[in-house]
């Protein structure tokens, strides 16, 4: 937040300045000091009171960005009357209102902008730093065999994944291990070049497949090197139909 207000106020001041100068153009009975000074007054103060919108707000609040802007305008115009009557001697006509109402528009409209990108950008690498740790991918799995043995397998070295009733067996080097995670919360970890479903209940490491044919009742059938198969359903045969 306070590297907002900061990059606010650094906008703010810019844009202040870039004011003076433009009606510096237009009026020649005022010196640049005395819009310089008008200008900083007025848009400072609408720059405060919008500051007290909190910034997830600001995207979606117009009306009180509206309200705040016109409560903002009014202590700046306050503040350049009295303070120009007593820093130059001398006093402001009504006529100083017309340009600085328009140009704290403009101002109100930037920064409306200017937040709102803010707001959408944060959101996007909200969804992205989400998605990145929802879809981080597995490199090494926590197995046991059937004696309790605990092993650290690298997911390199897995053959396949096969659903057995509660838990999911890994095959591994001509092992069998066994995990508590589900094949559907596998799929979404395990990396997608490597690792396809092929069934409900199995995934495949495609590096480890010897062969893709069909058998006698003409299924679809994985074959491994050393001599396991596992058939295909039939919603994914899509994935071998280049092969």
């Amino acid at each position: 937040m306070q590297n907002r207000l900061l990059i606010s106020l650094l906008i703010t001041l810019i844009f202040n300045t870039l004011i003076a100068v433009l009606l510096l153009l237009l009026l020649d009975n005022i010196s640049f000091g005395s819009l310089l000074f008008i200008s900083h007054s007025i848009g400072l103060s609408v720059l405060g009171a919008n500051s007290l919108i909190s910034f997830e707000q600001y995207s979606n609040s117009i009306v009180q960005i509206i309200l705040h802007s016109l409560a903002g305008l009014l202590f700046g115009l306050m503040v350049a009357f009295i303070g120009h009557h007593f820093i130059f001697g001398i006093d402001l006509t009504y006529s100083i209102i017309f340009p600085a109402l328009f140009f704290s528009v403009v101002a109100v409209l930037i920064f409306w902008l200017y937040f709102s990108r803010l707001d959408n950008q944060e959101a996007l690498d909200k969804i992205k730093r989400k998605l990145s740790t929802g879809h981080k991918k597995l490199h090494w799995i926590k197995t046991a065999d059937s004696k309790g043995n605990v092993f650290l397998l690298n997911v390199k070295e897995i053959e396949y994944f096969q659903a057995q009733q509660k838990y999911t067996c890994v095959y591994s080097k001509g092992k069998e291990y066994l995990i508590a995670t589900g094949i559907k919360t596998l799929s979404m970890q395990l990396d997608v070049n490597y690792f396809w479903q092929i069934h409900r209940g199995s995934i495949v490491n495609i590096s480890f497949i010897s062969r893709v044919s069909k058998n006698e009742q003409n299924k679809l059938m994985i074959y491994f090197s050393d001599g396991q198969t596992l058939p295909v359903s039939r919603n994914y045969l899509y994935l071998f139909k280049r092969m």
